[in-house]
């Protein structure tokens, strides 16, 4: 299996972004634990503040970044704010992507 471009770009993040209490979310993993998703998309939660981060590699974007918010769940189980964020280039997209995340999960 190729290596997943987006879990590069989380390793990237964590470097200089606090994701210490940021867990996987989503993702299939095998049993040693490496992640097996079969698209190049990684997601993590942080479940003090329910919001999650959704990394997708898209070489074929025609932007260098898009991004948006969505929720997941409803008011009874809990509602999880998600920010989605699709690149196409690592080095050129990771500062933009880490100046969006890193005050995200503290706002609202």
């Amino acid at each position: 299996m190729k290596p997943l471009n987006s879990l590069a770009m989380w390793e990237s993040i964590k470097k200089t972004v606090g994701t210490d209490s940021w867990e996987s979310y989503f993702n299939k993993h095998g049993a040693d634990g490496t992640l097996l998703d079969t698209d190049d998309n990684v997601s993590f939660i942080n479940p003090t503040n329910d919001k999650a981060i959704k990394l997708t590699y898209d070489p074929s974007k025609k932007s260098l970044i898009d991004y948006w918010l969505s929720s997941f769940g409803d008011e009874e189980s809990g509602s999880v704010e998600v920010l989605n964020i699709y690149y196409r280039h690592q080095d050129e997209s990771l500062p933009l992507i880490e100046r969006l995340i890193k005050d995200w999960p503290n706002e609202g």
